[in-house]
C-alpha cells in the first residue's frame, strides 16, 4: 500500500467536503484548523522519530477527526468522524483503520489519551493553546458556539481562562515548546476578564 499516495487522496477528499458550498462553514472547525492539526501530528511525530506507519496513521487521524462537525451538532463528531474515515478508506488493513478510529475519539473532550499517538493527535488538536495563535481561534470558536447554539457567551473569557487552566499537553515536545506560551496566554485572558 502505497500510504503518501493515500494521504494525498485523502487530503483531496476532506478538502472538498470543507469546501462543498452544501455544508455548512463554521469559524474555527474548518479546512484550516484541520490543515494545522495535520502539519502539527507530523512535526510531533518526526521528533519522536516515528515510522512511516505510525505517521500515516496520525496524518489520517487528524484529516477525519473533526469531518463529523460538517453533518450534525458538536457531540458525537467523533464518531461521525470515524464512520466518514472507514467510508473513506474502505480498502486498508482492518489494523490501521482500528488504529485511526482510537486516535480520532481521543480526541473526545475531556481527553484522555493512553498511547502516545492518541497523545500526540490531542496536543496537535490544541497546539494553539500555546502561541499567539489562541488569541485569534479563541474569538472563532466563541464565533462558532454562538452560531451553533444561538447563545451569547458574555463570560467567554472565563470559560476559555477556566479550559486553559485545565488544560494539559501530554507529549514532553509540546509541554517543553508550548506551556510558557499557554501562561502568557492565561495571563493574558485574565487582563481581559479584568477589564
Amino acid at each position: 500500500m502505497n500510504l503518501r499516495k493515500t494521504e494525498k487522496e485523502v487530503a483531496g477528499i476532506v478538502t472538498r467536503m470543507y469546501e462543498s458550498p452544501d455544508l455548512i462553514q463554521y469559524p474555527y472547525h474548518n479546512l484550516a484548523h484541520t490543515e494545522s492539526v495535520v502539519g502539527h501530528v507530523k512535526e510531533i511525530a518526526a521528533w519522536y522519530l516515528l515510522n512511516e506507519t505510525d505517521t500515516f496513521i496520525l496524518s489520517m487521524s487528524a484529516w477525519f477527526h473533526d469531518i463529523g462537525h460538517l453533518y450534525g451538532e458538536i457531540k458525537g463528531h467523533e464518531e461521525r468522524g470515524v464512520v466518514i474515515m472507514q467510508h473513506c478508506l474502505h480498502n486498508i488493513a482492518g489494523d490501521l483503520i482500528t488504529a485511526i478510529s482510537q486516535c480520532i475519539l481521543a480526541t473526545r473532550f475531556p481527553t484522555h489519551p493512553t498511547t502516545l499517538r492518541e497523545q500526540i493527535i490531542c496536543d496537535a488538536d490544541t497546539y494553539h493553546a500555546g502561541t499567539p495563535l489562541f488569541r485569534q481561534t479563541d474569538v472563532l470558536v466563541e464565533k462558532e458556539m454562538e452560531m451553533r447554539t444561538g447563545t451569547t457567551f458574555p463570560d467567554w473569557h472565563r470559560k476559555s481562562l477556566h479550559f486553559l487552566q485545565q488544560h494539559v499537553f501530554y507529549t514532553e515536545y509540546c509541554r517543553t515548546r508550548l506551556n510558557e506560551g499557554k501562561q502568557q496566554n492565561i495571563d493574558w485572558l485574565i487582563t481581559q476578564i479584568d477589564r
